[in-house]
């Protein structure tokens, strides 16, 4: 079995010890900590940590087209669930993009697809 270099552990963790450096020494206004930050602070941390495991697994044992395309769908997605999770109206240029990166996924899958 061949052992794969995973470079994206190292690149996570070197992101959060450069933010927790920023963090530290730079000033920053009091932390509040009551039950509903903690709640969200701990599922945006359970939420990112299963979708860099994910992406990590897809990446070096999985389809990578496949992988390609959800990339390209993911930034919609999160936008059309934030601004339903915040109440905030989708713009029509906002539907345009959306239809111009899938759009632009399909014909990226179709230029490098064999046959």
């Amino acid at each position: 079995m061949r052992v794969v270099f995973n470079g994206i552990t190292v690149f996570v963790l070197l992101t959060a010890a450069a933010l927790w450096l920023h963090y530290f020494l730079t000033p920053q206004p009091a932390m509040i900590f009551s039950l509903p930050v903690i709640a969200k602070l701990f599922t945006a941390a359970l939420t990112l940590g299963f979708a860099y495991a994910a992406w990590n697994v897809g990446i070096l044992h999985g389809n990578v087209t496949i992988m390609a395309v959800g990339s390209y769908f993911t930034p919609v997605m999160s936008s059309a669930l934030a601004a339903l999770l915040l109440s905030a109206p989708l713009s029509f240029s906002f539907w345009q993009g959306a239809v111009m990166v899938c759009v632009g996924s399909l014909l990226c899958w179709l230029a490098t697809r064999r046959g």
